[in-house]
């Protein structure tokens, strides 16, 4: 029997369809999407394969399973509990929802129905720009990816690369952009704040000292969460092009 700790964490992270199973392994989907994903029970917690090759860093991916992978996936990566399933499998629909329906086809669809007018470009960006804080406030369940920070009203979400500068993809890639907290949105938008590819915090020169201690205690110490092989390209692009060096 499946255990129910499992279930749960599966549904609420948004996985509403049983799709069979493979083997011993449960296959996961998500209405309207056509990626999968596959969880086994193992320990106190889970084994998830994945159908295609995740970024470098995105999850631990482990070299062996408990019983064979499913015909059709490509990686595993381990869950210690039902807690990092939950975490982990909502990334997981991040990263699922890349597949076909792609973002910048929901988002066409959505656009398809608004009017022509003066403003529909700042409509489009506006749309848009909510679809991408959905998916960032999913793929960093909720918080700052720096802090840790989980007031939705204090989150905002960043892109690396522009919007302005940014292909349609390139837009809903929830690589080109972290959820940071107000402050930190303000100096990451403005180039008075980058990130390292290793995810340690860099401040502009052109933001005085004292500036600094007052906005962001403890400076020398921020890093980013999690950065994975999907964010370095708009992080170096970040620090190129954005970033204020002086």
């Amino acid at each position: 029997m499946f255990p129910i700790l499992l279930k749960k964490a599966i549904q609420d992270a948004g996985f509403d369809l049983t799709l069979g199973t493979d083997g011993e392994w449960l296959r996961i989907g998500i209405s309207g999407l056509e990626g999968y994903a596959w969880v086994l029970p193992s320990g106190k917690g889970a084994l998830v394969a994945l159908q295609s090759e995740p970024p470098a860093g995105e999850f631990q991916l482990v070299t062996w399973t408990d019983v064979p992978m499913p015909n059709g996936a490509v990686r595993a990566f381990r869950c210690a509990s039902a807690a990092d399933l939950y975490q982990a499998l909502r990334r997981v629909r991040v990263l699922v929802a890349e597949k076909p329906p792609l973002p910048e086809q929901q988002l066409a669809a959505k656009l398809a129905s608004i009017p022509k007018t003066e403003a529909e470009a700042i409509v489009k960006q506006r749309i848009g720009q909510e679809k991408f804080r959905e998916m960032l406030m999913d793929y960093w369940d909720g918080r700052c990816a720096v802090t840790g920070l989980a007031v939705p009203e204090l989150l905002r979400a960043s892109h690396a690369k522009p919007w302005k500068d940014a292909t349609d993809k390139e837009r809903l890639d929830p690589y080109n952009g972290f959820l940071l907290a107000v402050h930190l949105d303000a100096l990451f938008d403005r180039g008075l704040m980058t990130f390292t590819d290793d995810g340690e915090a860099e401040f502009s020169p052109v933001l005085a000292p004292e500036a600094l201690r007052m906005l962001v205690p403890g400076a020398d110490c921020l890093r980013l969460r999690r950065v994975t092989d999907g964010h370095r390209p708009y992080l170096e692009w970040h620090r190129e092009r954005v970033f204020r060096r002086g």
